[in-house]
């Protein structure tokens, strides 16, 4: 643990004993001093921060372990930033390419409003996600609201653009993007005149709405010439399967599924007349696209079992849609990994444990096809087969989000098997992780009274 006193400059006699460290090659023992010298001073980037990362990328390569279970249960979260940011940037000397612990460190820098600290690790968080396995969403979403809050903006109009990337269709994601861009727009104007945006900005809101005003006619502009000029293009040489691609990209970038029926109708005549696949697996894109637009709205107003209709058309459609998709390219585990996905939400226990099995080959979704696997076993009633798999999928290298998917889903598991000893470990296991983890507490409270 850091030690109380947190004074700018204390950091110094660390630091010096830390690159001296580094040296000899003593990585765990550098690292340590580093720490010491942040939990100090933490805003010294140049040579806390800095330093820190690079000793620690340093030390993976000469084959250094990562943290273990109970060195992981000591480095938690915690609610005070410094003891935060001491326990992140621990764990991240032992895992310098984890998402989770580089979101945690942005976590503690937000709290403790060290802006610099923000904006390089967040910058690093953006790096590390992007080039993980499977980036994610929802951390793209997490520093664009941390920027949005730190005032840096052209950072979040960067990672709100990943996030639309992954989303697709998302109305309230096009709104976020463009308020971000138009703050952007003004934060930029004020720097070059030599202005301070937070305080000589006396109208933001007035100038927020007129480039956005600008920037939404000006892209309805782009929009139509680019549906003209591709349109053209495509009709001098309606077989090209570029000129095919480039009409329907312009179509369907308009957001209307008029637009999007003609882009169907497009593609439906390049299927027939050449018998690619690809053709047909665009419409797919497009129909899911349109039913999924349609249950948002209608959730938005309120409709629930109209949704919930639509919700089951959907799920009608993405069976056939990806069991078709399968069977054309029967080697492509996403495709297997994504019918199987369906096939349990659908009920349909027995085939989406022979595709799940599959699916579990890729290794970029075998965690989350078994995890999927098991939950099939356990609603089909195999709850041994059940267990076995959560267990497996639990020795891999997991988030902690997923761990404790796993963890509480192996309790449930053997919870039904009435085993409540051990599914009380994995429940606490949980709640050591997340307290307020679904219902795990009540799930504790209720097998502790039994015992």
């Amino acid at each position: 643990m850091p030690d109380e006193a947190i004074t700018t400059g204390k950091g110094k006699p660390f630091f010096d004993r830390a690159d001296q460290l580094a040296e000899t090659g003593n990585w765990d023992y550098a690292i340590e001093m580093y720490l010491q010298g942040i939990s100090r001073e933490p805003e010294a980037m140049e040579r806390g921060h800095h330093k820190l990362r690079e000793m620690s990328l340093q030390r993976k390569a000469a084959g250094g372990k990562a943290a273990g279970f109970l060195e992981k249960m000591k480095h938690r979260s915690d609610k005070d930033p410094i003891t935060n940011l001491f326990n992140a940037e621990w764990m991240m000397s032992r895992d310098p390419g984890s998402p989770a612990l580089w979101k945690q460190m942005v976590a503690a820098a937000r709290k403790g409003e060290w802006r610099e600290m923000i904006h390089w690790a967040g910058n690093t968080l953006f790096d590390v996600n992007r080039l993980s396995a499977k980036p994610s969403k929802a951390i793209y979403l997490f520093l664009t609201d941390v920027y949005k809050e730190a005032e840096l903006y052209s950072e979040a109009v960067r990672a709100c653009q990943m996030a639309i990337q992954m989303s697709g269709e998302d109305a309230a994601l096009g709104d976020m993007m463009r308020d971000l861009s138009a703050r952007e727009t003004i934060q930029k104007g004020q720097y070059d005149t030599g202005g301070d945006f937070t305080k000589s900005v006396k109208d933001l809101q007035g100038q927020l709405d007129q480039v956005r005003s600008d920037e939404l006619s000006q892209n309805q502009d782009f929009m139509d010439r680019q549906v003209n000029k591709t349109r053209a293009a495509y009709e001098a040489e309606p077989t090209v399967g570029g000129k095919i691609n480039a009409f329907v990209d312009a179509l369907t970038h308009m957001d209307d599924e008029s637009f999007e029926n003609e882009a169907i109708d497009v593609l439906a005549k390049a299927y027939k007349d050449s018998e690619t696949y690809r053709y047909k697996t665009r419409i797919g894109d497009i129909r899911i696209r349109q039913l999924n637009r349609r249950y948002q709205k209608l959730m938005k107003a309120g409709d629930k079992p109209a949704a919930k209709d639509v919700a089951r058309e959907l799920l009608a459609f993405e069976l056939e849609e990806y069991a078709d998709r399968a069977s054309n390219y029967p080697t492509d585990l996403a495709i297997k990994y994504e019918l199987g996905r369906r096939q349990l939400v659908a009920g349909q226990y027995d085939e989406a444990i022979s595709t799940l099995q599959q699916a579990r080959r890729d290794p970029k979704r075998r965690t989350s096809a078994m995890a999927a696997l098991g939950m099939a076993f356990f609603k089909k009633g195999w709850n041994s087969e059940a267990a076995e798999t959560f267990e497996q999928a639990l020795e891999g290298d997991l988030s902690e989000g997923r761990r404790k998917e796993l963890l509480y889903n192996l309790g449930t598991v053997l919870e039904a098997m009435e085993k409540p000893d051990e599914a009380l470990e994995h429940y606490s296991d949980v709640a050591q992780i997340d307290f307020n983890y679904k219902d795990v507490r009540e799930r504790i409270e209720r097998l502790r009274k039994k015992e």
